[in-house]
């Protein structure tokens, strides 16, 4: 039995380097290289914030994240 992953856990681990590169590895679709539309769903009760991200040039689901707030 595969279970797929919906979200991971933020791990600010994985950037590295200049600020404007950080920000292009966030930003960017790692496919095609255009940017990438955002969208959070807060849960204030779990102090969670789900992030998704998607290429609207290739439709390429890049990022699905879990932020904690506390």
């Amino acid at each position: 039995m595969s279970a797929e992953v919906d979200f991971k856990f933020e791990t600010f681990e994985e950037f590295y380097g200049p600020a404007d590169e950080v920000v292009k590895q966030i930003e960017e679709c790692k496919v095609c290289g255009s940017r990438l539309i955002f969208n959070h769903l807060p849960d204030y009760r779990n102090l969670l914030i789900q992030e998704s991200a998607k290429c609207l040039d290739c439709g390429h689901d890049n990022r699905k994240i879990i932020h904690v707030l506390n």
